[in-house]
């Protein structure tokens, strides 16, 4: 192994994943569906942030992906309701960088761990196993930001 010259302080992020829990899965097989029919992948993300502590120094991020919404009625296969909480530290960062971290990276680390629970779930549940593909977190919050513009247009 070569060293860089850098050491580790240098290149430690100043957000740190402590922990995730699995607040909720709820899974419901589509006895009706018709598997002759093609089936594009269905699924939104959405996140709720919220830092904690006098400092906010702890980060909280819940992530909720809901996966063949209306099962039934657009013939998927059945549909899926995950909800998984990540807790992480930010020390070292003022308030712009907190938020920037908490709503990409921190969503960028949570979501393999949501992939990976579909996948597990779905290969248990004796279905096809379904394997999310990865997402561009960036691109994610920015059509997420333009719907909401739209939204506030519309009311």
């Amino acid at each position: 192994m070569t060293n860089s010259g850098v050491g580790n302080q240098e290149i430690q992020s100043v957000l740190q994943f402590r922990n995730y829990v699995v607040n909720s899965v709820e899974f419901h097989v589509n006895h009706e569906f018709n598997a002759d029919e093609s089936v594009d992948l269905d699924f939104q993300v959405s996140r709720e942030i919220e830092f904690v502590e006098d400092e906010a120094i702890i980060l909280l991020v819940t992530l909720n992906v809901a996966i063949f919404k209306n099962a039934i009625e657009r013939n998927y296969p059945f549909s899926m309701n995950i909800s998984v909480t990540g807790f992480f530290e930010v020390d070292g960062a003022n308030g712009e960088q907190k938020q920037g971290l908490a709503e990409v990276n921190a969503v960028a680390i949570l979501f393999p761990y949501i992939r990976a629970l579909v996948t597990t779930y779905t290969a248990n549940a004796n279905i096809n196993p379904l394997v999310l593909p990865p997402i561009n977190i960036v691109k994610m919050i920015e059509s997420q930001a333009r719907i909401e513009q739209i939204d506030k247009l519309v009311e």
